[in-house]
């Protein structure tokens, strides 16, 4: 990989100012030569350094990462270059994730760590929020892809479909459906409910799965996580319906599992910008959660 120190100096005049217009002012030469710059520098990486949708010109997590490693490594070119050439093929950097909490502590968080593990340069970090919070995040540049349930309609962001989850009943032992195979949406709700909270995804589709179906329910108490769901199910404070690999995670004795009669789908989906979206470290994790 040929990268030149001119390239990197003006790399980091065009991240500083967010604007190749303002970088060139600074440098005193012409706004081309600044773009000329930092385009063949994507070129010899084969990554978006910046996200030109629009009227944007808003570094990517490749450039981030490029930046740390300049700032990290300023005193030898060769240093940088190796560390190019790692962002270049997804192993190195940092990586903002924000996701659903149906899923960061399953899916997203074991697809993270497995990367992590087998990479030592390469940082993953996951923040959990609702899906209009990630999608805000998105937004506002302060993540760079979110794991949630929709598709958006932004002309700026790239969707991928990762997995179609679908969830099960979870009961506790001593409930009377555990003796059962598998379980119906009617009999699930002639008990109490404990659900997510009403701006989760998955609640939407369960009660909308219900109306459809005509079937009345309860709901005895509201928790942010599935987690906190199934340890609430356990207690015999009601029946619950939960993504299978959150259920797995508790012991068999305590917290039941059974089929649901339902066609309830939980789609899962990585949202990003673009440029982020084309980025090799986004490409491992997009491989990574996807399921076997």
């Amino acid at each position: 990989m040929r990268i030149t120190a001119r390239q990197i100096e003006l790399f980091q005049m065009a991240y500083r100012h967010r604007s190749t217009r303002k970088a060139a002012n600074a440098l005193n030469i012409s706004q081309p030569a600044i773009s000329r710059a930092v385009a063949d520098l994507e070129a010899e990486m084969a990554v978006a350094l910046f996200d030109r949708a629009g009227r944007k010109f808003e570094p990517t997590a490749a450039a981030h990462s490029l930046s740390a490693a300049i700032r990290s490594h300023y005193y030898g070119i060769d240093r940088v270059v190796e560390a190019a050439s790692l962002i270049a093929s997804g192993t190195f950097g940092v990586l903002n994730v924000v996701a659903l909490p149906a899923v960061a502590d399953t899916v997203v968080a074991r697809a993270a760590a497995t990367l992590m593990a087998r990479h030592s340069k390469l940082r993953i970090d996951i923040d959990v929020m609702g899906e209009q919070e990630c999608l805000a995040m998105l937004r506002s540049g302060n993540a760079d892809c979110a794991v949630i349930c929709s598709s958006p309609s932004d002309a700026g962001f790239t969707s991928r479909l990762i997995r179609e989850i679908r969830p099960v009943a979870a009961l506790s032992a001593e409930d009377p459906l555990a003796a059962q195979r598998e379980v119906s949406l009617q009999q699930l709700a002639e008990n109490d409910l404990v659900m997510l909270p009403p701006d989760s995804p998955f609640r939407r589709a369960l009660e909308l799965e219900l109306a459809k179906s005509r079937i009345s329910f309860s709901v005895r108490a509201e928790v942010r996580t599935q987690s906190a769901l199934a340890e609430y199910v356990i207690s015999g404070i009601g029946r619950g319906v939960i993504d299978p690999l959150t259920g797995a995670m508790f012991s068999a004795a305590a917290l039941v599992l059974r089929p649901l009669r339902a066609s309830l789908i939980w789609p899962i989906n990585l949202v990003a910008p673009a440029s982020t979206m084309a980025l090799p470290v986004t490409q491992l994790l997009l491989d990574e959660l996807k399921p076997d």
